[in-house]
């Protein structure tokens, strides 16, 4: 039952690793068998590793190598795929490796660092051990600390630590006279062992005082007890177990890490070694292990928090046949996944838990004192957790197993029966009694492995058939151990080391397929019943995701039947397939004729590995309909929109959204459209029909004046589509609401030649003069007015909604000097204050730079003013030319933007090519400006303010519309049938393609 046998296991479920599932259908053409030179070109075969059993099966019987799979590696546990296609698990008793340092490496326990300063850490652990450097440096650290990911334990030392001294594994604190701590790093590198060696009854006394006078006095225990005070990770907590086993175990009971029972023993075994020949091994100091003949006590253990107090045996302490020195040990370890028992009858009856000692333990009968002490029997068993993938297969899949130990040494070089048989399950408090009869034999092996007779080294047991039982049934645990067929002579004697490893080979059938579908059906899910999918293919195109958990390709085998009640009855078969890699899809298509419309089917798939097959995966159940709807019909929605866009008429207007409503007519199983304006189908969204069979899309606000196409076409259950229908409509160019030409020549009225109900501009003191068209001798009669910079005003009724969209355009040139000397505005329409809007120039625009400008303030009220700008230098301009301004305001977007055309001087005319500045953020919530509409100034503070100083002509105004482009270009031209330059008559002199009008 001592705790220095700790070996640290951590419990891992090896399960193989699946493969990425490739997205696309594997097609099946791969032979099931390629031959091995060829297959072996894929892969390197020198490179005996792979991450995956997906990985490795393949490069395996390529290669026709064992391949490592590194992702099932565990400090214990190594798996192989092998090259006739099963995998060889490994699982030893004691770690082999470690990756602490997040690569593997063999494990170190040596003990590194500097005595007396920081701590003291081990070099290759399982996992993170620290130890106490002692001195100043250990004050208030614990005596040791086990890290296991976010779990861990410290466990401190009752007394005060001196700074020890170090070697190898081990580190020794001297506490006083004949009183030494020794802290041994466990053999598998999984905890610590601490040991208090006392030389004499005079250093236990000393022990003792040291004990009393470290102890606090609301420490649990009595005078003498060692309490062991521990801290643990959050939600971990100390349980007592029986025979003074305490474990660490979290909220579900998970055992994290273990104290195994604590005990004393003397040193009455004498210091006699291994007979003299066996130089390679060594029994070892008292310090890590008593050695055969020494006397053992248990000791008690009790649990008061966080705190674990141990009772030495005060008879050991004092008794007269107690032979110096005495050992005390408790012990600290993760909990593992393997654990082994010495059991004996004669001389005690307890129980070596989880030894280590070099020398191994014997199995038999001894019955040489002086090399037993005593005379009894014992026996060897270990149990190995973690072998669930093992133990979920069926017998006739684990193809064989091995068993193997080391032997050490043997009491005769007579050749002698040693039987491999099951056991009862092991803890640290089996005994001779509980461990089982040792009936269920599973192998034997005759020999000796006497050094000194040539027979040394390890030797296998045939395991299969246990391993069988193991799987069959469904044990948690493997249990084996070993006894002589003779325990009744010393002959039989042998003794073996605690290494064990169980090796056993299987062959997992491969994984029931998965992920079922059509690859010609979209959104198709596997299920049966009323939710059955409908499909419009009579040779469909079934895929499934075939795998094997032992990597390596897989052999498909699809089945189309119907049924009846329970009786199914069989319509098509695929027959077994080539293989296709494990993890990846399979596909098939049902050949013609084999299926007909109307009818419901059910199809399933099986695969084999050629040696086990898989099982059916789900079965999937589905209906035939291969008639595809009638063409569905376009409706244009006529109320609660802003355009009614009917087919054959040139209706609504740029900016002016609509909506339409799709019919499927006389297709009563049709559940949604697929539609698009102008590239066909290339809708964002499919929308759902109704229950009256309707869906209803909203047309965006169109952003040009041109003849579009709507299509869309139905889409039943089954994915059938019926014919497209198209649906052609026109969106209505852009027409000015509001026209003032300014061509009176006369008088104090201007004149709205535009179809909107709005009356005339009232002049005062602008004069006419010759209009852009007149002086490019374009046009007589077209006359402008000028204003003075400092007066004179057109002011007209309230025209335009500044809440919704507009757009406002004139022909506008500013007088010889008056650039740089002011901000002017050309358009406006009064707010409360302020401007609704401001059409003009301004002589700062940023950095110095002048521009044509287009403005709103964010609020009646305020007086921040957001504009899109035209930079003169972005065009070419020179004083008394004339420029075309179009100020743009939209609401569905809540942008600005402002456009800038010159035109040039009657002698040298420029092509009219409008220069747009970037839309801007129009600030706040967009307002109504009540006041009327104004030529010549704005308002500012309730005045008038930025007076023009110059021409103003051909004022338009398009209210709730956004201008397009070639609208744009015209109206640069003068809006009207004459261009200013050169060109046909009626047509664009920019751009002869472009009607004027």
């Amino acid at each position: 039952m001592s705790s220095w046998f700790l070996a640290r296991w951590r419990v891992v479920a090896l399960v193989a690793a699946t493969a990425v599932v490739a997205l696309v259908a594997a097609v099946l053409v791969v032979p099931a068998l390629v031959s091995q030179n060829s297959a072996a070109e894929q892969f390197d075969c020198t490179d005996r590793e792979d991450v995956s059993f997906d990985q490795a099966g393949p490069k395996a019987r390529a290669c026709g190598v064992e391949v490592e799979v590194t992702g099932a590696r565990t400090p214990w546990e190594t798996s192989w795929a092998l090259p006739n296609g099963n995998t060889r698990l490994v699982v030893s008793a004691m770690p082999s490796r470690t990756n602490v340092t997040g690569e593997w490496t063999e494990i170190d326990t040596s003990i590194t660092g500097t005595p007396g300063e920081g701590v003291l850490e081990v070099a290759a652990p399982v996992d993170p051990i620290e130890l106490n450097a002692g001195g100043t440096a250990g004050e208030g650290r614990p005596l040791g600390s086990i890290i296991d990911g976010d779990k861990r334990l410290d466990v401190w030392f009752p007394t005060e630590l001196p700074v020890p001294s170090v070697e190898g594994s081990h580190a020794y604190y001297q506490l006083a006279e004949g009183v030494r701590l020794v802290v041994s790093v466990s053999a598998g590198g999984t905890g610590f062992l601490p040991v208090v060696e006392l030389a004499d009854p005079a250093a236990a006394a000393r022990f003792r005082g040291l004990l009393d006078g470290a102890r606090p006095a609301e420490f649990p225990g009595a005078p003498g007890d060692l309490v062991f005070t521990t801290a643990l990770s959050d939600g971990l907590r100390l349980v007592a177990e029986q025979e003074g086993l305490v474990n660490v175990v979290d909220a579900d009971d998970k055992v994290h890490f273990v104290a195994a029972p604590p005990v004393m023993w003397d040193s009455a075994g004498g210091n006699e070694e291994l007979p003299a020949s066996v130089t390679e091994v060594t029994i070892g100091d008292r310090v890590d292990a008593p050695r055969e003949g020494d006397a053992l006590v248990p000791m008690r253990t009790v649990v008061d928090g966080t705190q674990i107090v141990i009772t030495p045996d005060q008879e050991m302490l004092s008794g007269p046949d107690t032979v110096w020195p005495v050992y005390i040990d408790p012990g600290f370890d993760e909990h593992g996944p393997a654990e082994w028992v010495a059991v004996r009858t004669g001389g005690y009856t307890g129980t070596l838990y989880k030894w280590t000692t070099s020398g191994g333990e014997g199995t038999g009968y001894c019955t040489d004192v002086a090399t037993c002490n005593t005379v009894f029997r014992q026996r060897l068993s270990w149990e190995f957790n973690g072998m669930d993938v093992v133990r979920n297969l069926d017998r006739v899949n684990v193809i064989k197993a091995e068993f193997r130990v080391n032997g050490i040494h043997a009491a005769s070089c007579t050749a002698t029966r040693t039987n491999l048989v099951l056991t009862n399950s092991v803890t640290t408090s089996t005994t001779w009694a509980t461990i089982g009869d040792w009936s269920a034999y599973v192998s034997q092996r005759t020999e000796t492995h006497r050094s000194d007779c040539g027979a040394r080294g390890y030797r296998n047991w045939d395991a299969t058939e246990g391993l069988r039982r193991f799987a069959e049934n469904d044990w948690p645990t493997v249990t084996m151990g070993l006894k002589p067929h003779d325990d009744s002579t010393m002959t039989s004697w042998k003794r073996f080391g605690h290494d064990a490893e169980l090796s056993v080979e299987y062959n997992q059938p491969p994984n029931k397929p998965k992920s079922m579908r059509f690859l010609d059906q979209e959104n198709y899910t596997c299920t049966t019943g009323t939710g059955r999918p409908l499909i419009n293919s009579l040779e469909p195109h079934l895929s499934a995701i075939v795998s094997d958990p032992d990597g390596g390709n897989v052999r498909p085998y699809f089945q189309i039947y119907t049924k009846s009640g329970t009786t199914e009855t069989e319509v098509w078969k695929s027959g077994t397939l080539d293989g296709v890699k494990s993890g990846t899809y399979a596909d098939v298509i049902v050949p013609d004729k084999e299926l007909v419309a109307n009818t419901t089917y059910f199809w399933r798939v099986t695969s084999t590995d050629d040696i086990f097959w898989s099982g059916w995966g789900d079965s999937c159940e589905f209906r035939i309909d291969a008639t595809p709807p009638v063409a569905p019909k376009v409706i244009p929605v006529k109320t609660g929109v802003a355009a009614v866009y009917e087919t054959d008429f040139e209706r609504g207007g740029i900016g002016l959204g609509g909506k339409f409503t799709f019919d499927r007519l006389a297709s009563a199983d049709v559940v949604y459209f697929e539609y698009g304006f102008d590239d066909p189908l290339n809708s964002l969204d499919s929308p759902a029909a109704n229950s009256l069979g309707q869906a209803t899309v909203v047309y965006p606000p169109p952003t040009d004046a041109n003849k579009h196409v709507l299509t869309v076409q139905s889409v039943d259950a089954a994915g059938n589509r019926s014919p497209k229908t198209t649906y052609t409509f026109d969106v209505a160019a852009p027409l000015e609401d509001v026209i003032w030409k300014l061509d009176e020549n006369t008088g104090q009225l201007a004149q709205n030649t535009g179809p909107k109900a709005v009356g005339p501009l009232k002049i005062t003191g602008a004069d006419p003069v010759a209009g852009p068209h007149q002086l490019f001798k374009s046009r007589d009669n077209d006359w402008a007015l000028h204003f003075n910079g400092t007066s004179d005003v057109a002011a007209g009724d309230t025209v335009l909604k500044t809440n919704e969209s507009f757009t406002v355009t004139a022909h506008v040139s500013l007088d010889d000097g008056k650039r740089g000397a002011g901000d002017y505005v050309a358009l406006s329409q009064d707010g409360i204050t302020q401007s609704g809007f401001r059409l003009g120039y301004r002589e700062d625009c940023g950095g110095g730079r002048e521009c044509w400008s287009f403005g709103m303030p964010d609020s009646s009220t305020g007086t921040t003013m957001t504009s899109a700008n035209v930079f003169f230098d972005q065009i070419p301009q020179v004083m008394d030319q004339w420029v075309h301004l179009v100020g743009e305001h939209n609401v569905s977007t809540d942008k600005i933007r402002l456009w800038a055309c010159p035109v040039g001087e009657p002698d040298q005319p420029t092509v009219g090519a409008p220069v747009a500045s970037d839309p801007v953020a129009r600030p706040g919530t967009a307002w109504q400006a009540p006041g009327g509409f104004m030529l010549g100034r704005a308002q500012s503070a309730g005045a008038g303010a930025n007076w023009w100083p110059g021409e103003i002509d051909n004022v338009r105004i398009f209210s709730d519309q956004i201008v397009d482009v070639a609208k744009l270009r015209r109206l640069c031209q003068g809006a009207e049938a004459e261009s200013f330059g050169t060109g046909p008559a009626g047509f664009n002199a920019v751009d002869p393609t472009i009607k004027e009008g």
